[in-house]
């Protein structure tokens, strides 16, 4: 496996939005975020709900996942970073979903995919989802560092350890990264993983007391963070990482890897918190997919952005449903061309690498009437066959909180180079791994 130094990609000043256009980017964070900063309550017991929907009877659902709740913590964070909240609001809140992470019912130190925020009971059929776990912890190492600085900068670096030791804020957030690791440490990623494939299975089913017999066998895949956390934790061998597939694609003289539905999320969700490696194979080929992304839509004259979103089909009860749309050529799902669908977080994770491209994506989506109370709507679906008559695009109106959680965390990153990839390479276990995030595209 070839390296290359250790040169994370970095944004170009010659990129950078003008002041007006940096100006509507944070507008958008702040209402974004209000989105978190309504919802994570006592009444939900500080955990984020699933989605809000205005035309909908119940304006909101009474359900959350792992990933939603590792995100709300970043979302908690971005809200320091971009001065909407203090620090010591912040770190109130943290406490409080912190105490209610920990009392929620677990499975060798997983959380289930699902639970109801009232009664915080995990949903049935409970289920263990490998890649939720995987970023839920992956953003729990995050959240440690974001505190781990605060502590030395504001306190250990200040006094002498023997005058803050009864400063009950010093106390607190000592505490809390001490419960930090205990969740990361009791997340056993070994329980997920089959040794026979050195693959990790897409999850436990905990009614059948059974690994699902299916597996995530993509470099491209959002489940990468899942393998990159237990090999840092140990929870599985490093090998595992050369089991995932490299399987690579060509358009305009360019290659990167194949992904299973050749969506947005596949290829950049994992790169909020995990460094790219300047001419690497993930970094070559998240830059292949966000060319692939702009020369689809550009061919298809409509905005950019296709990944797994919400989409304008309703069931009985008014809920949108969901499933993945991605490029043709990236993915190996077929039938990807059927469907038109934009989702705003797909081009907004893109926003360090294009961020004039994303801006005026934004500015066309706006003209679509996408943009409203909690920032821009989840998804326009241009699909003939689910439109009206005379109709263009129709707004799928609704705020999923992981999408609005990408988008809130996307800017952050830009207009703080990269926070949350830098946060997470300063824990020394996960710095120790990132070796393998530095293979180089093959020739």
């Amino acid at each position: 496996m070839c390296k290359i130094s250790k040169e994370t990609a970095k944004i170009s000043n010659k990129k950078k939005l003008n002041n007006e256009q940096t100006k509507f980017i944070i507008e958008l964070a702040q209402k974004t975020f209000n989105f978190f900063k309504d919802n994570l309550t006592e009444e939900n017991n500080f955990l984020i709900p699933d989605n809000y929907q205005a035309d909908r009877k119940e304006k909101y659902v009474d359900r959350t996942s792992s990933t939603n709740i590792g995100l709300s913590f970043l979302a908690v964070i971005s809200g320091v970073d971009l001065g909407f909240i203090t620090q010591y609001e912040a770190i109130t809140l943290i406490n409080k979903m912190i105490e209610s992470i920990e009392s929620l019912e677990k499975w060798n130190g997983h959380l289930y995919n699902w639970y109801n925020i009232k009664t915080k009971n995990p949903l049935h059929p409970r289920y263990i989802s490998t890649v939720d776990s995987g970023n839920f912890v992956g953003y729990l190492y995050v959240l440690k560092s974001f505190l781990n600085k605060i502590l030395k900068k504001e306190y250990e670096e200040e006094y002498e350890i023997s005058d803050i030791e009864d400063n009950p804020q010093y106390q607190l957030m000592k505490g809390l990264v001490q419960r930090i690791s205990k969740l990361i440490e009791d997340t056993d990623f070994s329980k997920l993983y089959s040794p026979s494939h050195r693959l990790f299975s897409i999850g436990f089913n905990i009614e059948e007391n059974i690994l699902t017999d299916s597996y995530y066998d993509l470099l491209a895949s959002e489940a990468r963070q899942a393998s990159l956390v237990a090999i840092a934790k140990k929870d599985v061998p490093s090998k595992h990482w050369n089991n995932l597939s490299r399987t690579l694609t060509v358009l305009n003289n360019k290659k990167g890897l194949i992904s299973w539905s050749g969506t947005a999320f596949e290829y950049l969700m994992p790169n909020i918190n995990i460094p790219r490696y300047e001419g690497s194979l993930l970094d070559e080929s998240s830059k292949f997919a966000i060319m692939s992304q702009i020369e689809y839509a550009r061919k298809l004259k409509i905005p950019w952005g296709i990944s797994e979103t919400a989409f304008n089909v309703k069931d009985l009860h008014s809920n949108y449903q969901y499933k993945a749309f991605g490029i043709p050529w990236l993915g190996l799902k077929r039938g990807l061309e059927d469907d038109l669908v934009v989702a705003t977080y797909g081009s907004v994770l893109a926003l360090t690498d294009k961020p004039l491209e994303v801006y005026n994506n934004l500015k066309i989506l706006e003209q679509y009437g996408m943009y409203s109370k909690y920032g821009f709507y989840e998804s326009l679906d241009l699909t003939p066959s689910r439109l009206k008559r005379g109709e263009e695009g129709a707004k799928v109106a609704t705020y999923m909180a992981h999408h609005q959680a990408l988008i809130l965390l996307s800017i952050n990153n830009y207009i703080k180079n990269n926070i949350f990839q830098r946060r997470f390479m300063e824990n020394p276990e996960i710095e120790a791994v990132s070796i393998l995030l530095q293979e180089r595209m093959p020739e």
